[in-house]
């Protein structure tokens, strides 16, 4: 069944409203604010904490579009919670490390700000920036004489604060050419090991007293990744190190390296830091956080003394997360996508109503065809596909073994000799970490009689986990199955049989085999042994809608492109690669097939990504690149390109730089005139005719502000619209003249639909219109 024929559920679940009613203006160029699309926070990071006075407390970080960033501490006891905002003069930004410190301090941050927030009394006791040179820390960590240590973004610096004396210290960058500082641990020594990406993977050694830097692994060996570090229970660190034909494992102390295996690998000691959205979820009572739900404003804490779980409801006011993207969508709705929390949103321009739905989707760009509306996620590069015509419902059931066992009895019945075997409650797996690759873990079954069977197991995929080879009673069954994928995901069953068994016990054996990702790890949801056919065996999938139906990664990771095939059955997607990559690829998919294909830069234009797509009227698609590549990345070609795909072949048939010197040009459509409209990054309109294979026109907007996402789109009336950062416009197709329709009360940061005579744009967390 394809996803075009696919029929899903005719119910809703949680669809969440927030109408507004506007008297709506008939002047050209006058403005209306429909509301806040997503009133909701994110959820940045999560500590515990017991203040002077023993009371047991649970402190949020979060990211809105609040005018100030701001903390939730819930009193579990009481089940109140406090909003409390950040520092006056404080700019919101968004917090990514943040540590609970052995003093009852919890530092976190805002952009470059370094806080220290008292539980106790409910202040903010410091704030301060080291240097201008930092943009936000990625990292914070606490060592063994208290203090402070932060790893930023963007320069992969290193910083420090002494909560004795106040000091601050830029300590510089710890790698001349990487971005991402990630990891932080210091030993007993006093040395701090830093842990750095993602283009090419790195440790350094840093020593306070003597500025000496060392570089651990080596330089000819590192590769895109990002290396880690960890402080052990010994006191010494430990490093992994991802390089070129292995994995490399070190013990660290004094700033000396010793290249261990993997299984001397010394636990990590609890050190109270987290990253962003990390939970630290122990109470000192022993109570936990099994779930803290910020956009579902809900704590659960579980008491493993009587096994009773206890919710808190919570309560905040935000201003909403930014709105990223924007179309019109064929049911006449306007439909929109959030960030942070991501949230898709639509806007009914008959009804006056704004409401945004349950399920993190984050969509960069979106494109229609027919009657979908469909879009990249980042990251991973999921491609997404939402029947306008059946509601949304991201809560759609998986398919499920009838009978089978699941993850929590599973680990009953596993063991192993080789290797760590947990259950993880959120997924309801039995997690298998075997020490080296070659491990396995086993699952006695029971076949109650003689007879033919079906053994059907339910693996799960994840970007740690590798390939493994399934045994029954030590034969292998079937080919190795790849379980390493760019998301934690339900992967297919495997099915295997008939079987022809004898009555009594039987061993299901899952061996962990190396390959060219991840570890020697695996994930099992369910395992079913019966008589009964897979077809008997397994339930029916009731498919989500948006329903997810391809993924590019690493080749495309933040997909800001989406094109819709002329042949009304083609849809792509395209954009920048992953953390560490340079060149990005188009993913193809046929909605009726449901074949999905991925050109990669190596096959299209070499380190460059395609950043917008348009169909030409042969069926051809024309392309425009940006050279910059994923995150903690350096371009390493100078100018983007516009080229020609064609369809046919799959090859590029034209090539041309448009603008010299302009390293990426982010819109692109064609016009009623048949000519191409793009828009550089320097904010240079150029337009271009396909037939000629020339630059037929240009003009500077720049005094309109800067480039808007998925900015750019044909109205009803022939005519081309698009919005800049501090501009809504209309291109006359023929004449190329630009008219200002009206002027942003702020930034713009979402485009754009064009529907009944307006055109709808996001600014901020807000969906604007204005009249044509």
């Amino acid at each position: 069944m394809t996803l075009m024929t696919r029929t899903a559920a005719t119910f809703l679940l949680g669809m969440i409203a927030a109408c507004c009613v506007a008297q709506h203006p008939e002047n050209a160029g006058e403005l209306v604010d429909h509301g806040v699309g997503v009133p909701l926070a994110e959820r940045r990071g999560v500590v515990v904490a017991q203040d002077a006075n023993g009371r047991n407390l649970v402190i949020a970080c979060s990211l809105d579009l609040s005018p100030r960033g701001w903390i939730l501490v819930t009193d579990v006891d009481s089940g109140e919670s406090e909003q409390i905002y950040c520092p006056e003069g404080v700019p919101n930004a968004a917090p990514y490390g943040s540590v609970m410190a052995r003093t009852g301090k919890f530092y976190t941050s805002q952009g470059r700000t370094l806080l220290e927030f008292d539980p106790t009394s409910r202040e903010w006791t410091f704030q301060g920036i080291p240097s201008n040179q930092v943009r936000a820390f990625l990292t914070i960590i606490e060592a063994p004489d208290g203090t402070i240590w932060t790893g930023d973004v963007y320069r992969a610096g290193l910083c420090s604060f002494d909560p004795q004396t106040r000091e601050m210290l830029d300590h510089g960058r710890m790698d001349d050419r990487e971005q991402y500082l990630s990891h932080l641990a210091v030993d007993d020594a006093g040395w701090v090991y830093c842990g750095i990406g993602t283009s090419r993977g790195n440790i350094v050694a840093y020593n306070l007293d003597t500025k000496e830097k060392l570089q651990i692994v080596d330089e000819q060996q590192r590769k895109v990744g990002t290396c880690t570090v960890h402080r052990g229970v010994d006191g010494k660190v430990y490093g992994k190190a991802d390089l070129t034909g292995s994995t490399v494992y070190y013990r660290l102390f004094g700033g000396n390296a010793e290249v261990i295996e993997q299984k001397e690998m010394a636990q990590k000691e609890a050190d109270g830091a987290i990253g962003w959205g990390g939970i630290f979820d122990t109470l000192p009572d022993g109570r936990r956080i099994t779930a803290y739900d910020m956009e579902g404003k809900q704590i659960s804490i579980q008491d493993p003394a009587s096994g009773e779980t206890r919710e808190i409801a919570l309560d905040y006011e935000s201003e909403g997360s930014v709105l990223r993207v924007i179309t019109g969508g064929p049911d006449g709705r306007v439909w929109a996508n959030s960030a942070h929390p991501s949230r898709g949103v639509s806007y009914d321009p008959v009804t006056d109503s704004l409401q945004h739905y349950p399920g993190a989707i984050a969509v960069k760009g979106y494109g229609v065809q027919g009657k979908y509306i469909f879009g990249g996620h980042y990251g991973g590069g999921k491609l997404y596909v939402f029947d306008t015509t059946l509601p949304w419902n991201m809560a759609a059931t998986q398919a499920s073994l009838r009978g089978g066992l699941p993850g929590d009895e599973l680990e009953k019945i596993a063991h192993s000799d080789e290797g760590k075997i947990d259950w993880l409650e959120q997924y309801n797996i039995v997690l298998f970490r075997a020490e080296n690759y070659g491990g396995q873990i086993h699952f006695d079954l029971e076949a109650p009689e003689d007879g033919s069977y079906t053994l059907v197991v339910a693996p799960y995929m994840s970007p740690g986990y590798c390939t493994v080879q399934f045994l029954l009673n030590g034969q292998p069954l079937g080919e190795p199955f790849e379980a390493n994928a760019p998301a934690v995901e339900q992967a297919p069953f495997q099915v295997f049989g008939p079987l022809q068994l004898k009555a009594g016990p039987h061993k299901l054996s899952v061996k962990t085999i190396e390959g060219k990702a991840g570890n020697p790890w695996i994930g099992i949801s369910s395992i079913l042994l019966t008589q009964e056919t897979a077809d008997q065996a397994i339930a029916e999938v009731q498919a989500p809608n948006p329903c997810m139906v391809a993924a590019y990664a690493p080749d495309i990771n933040v997909p800001w492109g989406a094109c819709a095939h002329p042949d009304g059955k083609h849809i792509l997607i395209s954009g920048t690669p992953g953390y560490g990559y340079i060149g990005g690829g188009i993913g193809i998919y046929d909605l009726e097939t449901e074949e999905s294909t991925l050109l990669t830069h190596e096959q299209l234009i070499p380190n460059h990504s395609i950043m917008a797509m348009a169909p030409l009227d042969n069926g051809d698609i024309a392309c425009v690149t940006t050279v910059k590549g994923g995150h903690g990345t350096t371009a390493i070609e100078n100018e983007g390109a516009l080229f020609f795909l064609d369809w046919d072949t799959r090859t590029i048939s034209f090539t041309t730089t448009l603008l010299s010197g302009i390293n990426s040009i982010g819109l692109l459509r064609k016009g009623s005139d048949g000519m191409l409209y793009a828009l550089a990054d320097n904010g240079t309109l150029v337009v271009f005719d396909p037939q000629s294979r020339e630059t037929v026109h240009t003009a500077n907007l720049n005094q309109y502000g800067s480039r808007v996402a998925n900015g750019m789109e044909l109205g009803e009336d022939g005519d081309l619209y698009m919005v800049m950062t501090k501009g809504i416009l209309r291109i006359k197709p023929g004449t190329y003249d630009v008219e200002l329709l009206g002027t942003p009360t702020d930034n713009i940061t979402a485009g754009i639909a064009v529907i009944k005579g307006r055109v709808y744009f996001g600014i901020g967390s807000r969906l604007w219109s204005c009249s044509l």
